[in-house]
């Protein structure tokens, strides 16, 4: 956690006194901070000799066989916009998975972390989901238009995949979807192993596994305070009949 830590704390840096949020970057889909932000984090966990797989860089070799799975700023439009809801999203896996997940709002400061086997909390507190199982009575978080409304309580789309899983998380969202399987695996890593540990339920709207290093891949994640509740989400997005 260590390494996570010093990592968010360089991007800090990166951040203190910049002016150019909404500057674009070297992409069309990128900004200028993704650029500055990615640059101090990689200062980091290249000198730690890691291997990373970023969201501005793609997968950069290292000498250990742990992954450091990183998006230097999940949420960039939101920040460029001065929307205080984005964050730095980071996430250790190794050969059994996902070990060690770190999400932080650069905005607000609010920190969420887990460790495998070891729970999640919320900056430093224990957090659990809700116990929410009927689709029809939950709020959930969605990314992403999909093809028909879902048949939910009510919907918020908050623009930042990490806090969006870390709010199923402690119990601030029922349930979270991305219905057209858009996002890259820095989006979702940490989120997911935070859920998992806080007792969530993540999977993938297709089944697809999550987990993977292909810079290119875009996958659906869904999650949900129950098994029963993220089965009637996924099912939901795909248009098909719960099976649950």
């Amino acid at each position: 956690m260590g390494l996570l830590e010093a990592t968010v704390e360089e991007i800090r840096d990166a951040l203190e006194g910049f002016d150019r949020w909404s500057e674009g970057g070297d992409r069309p889909d990128q900004y200028a901070l993704d650029q500055v932000t990615d640059a101090g984090a990689l200062s980091v966990l290249r000198a730690a000799g890691v291997r990373v797989l970023s969201e501005e860089s793609g997968l950069s070799e290292g000498d250990s066989s742990e992954v450091v799975i990183l998006d230097p700023v999940d949420g960039s439009t939101n920040a460029s916009r001065r929307i205080p809801h984005y964050c730095t999203s980071l996430c250790v896996v190794d050969s059994e998975g996902p070990a060690v997940g770190l999400v932080v709002n650069l905005a607000t400061g609010e920190r969420f972390e887990a460790v495998r086997g070891a729970g999640a909390r919320r900056d430093g507190q224990a957090i659990e989901p809700t116990h929410c199982d009927d689709l029809s009575a939950a709020i959930v978080g969605i990314a992403g238009w999909p093809s028909e409304p879902l048949p939910v309580a009510q919907f918020r789309s908050f623009g930042a995949c990490a806090l969006d899983l870390s709010a199923v998380a402690c119990g601030r969202l029922d349930g979270y979807v991305d219905p057209i399987a858009h996002h890259g695996v820095w989006d979702y890593a940490a989120g997911v192993l935070i859920c998992r540990e806080a007792g969530a339920d993540v999977g993938e709207i297709m089944d697809r596994e999550l987990f993977h290093l292909d810079h290119g891949r875009r996958l659906g994640p869904v999650a949900g305070s129950t098994e029963a509740l993220r089965v009637s989400l996924a099912a939901a997005a795909n248009g098909r009949p719960d099976s649950s």
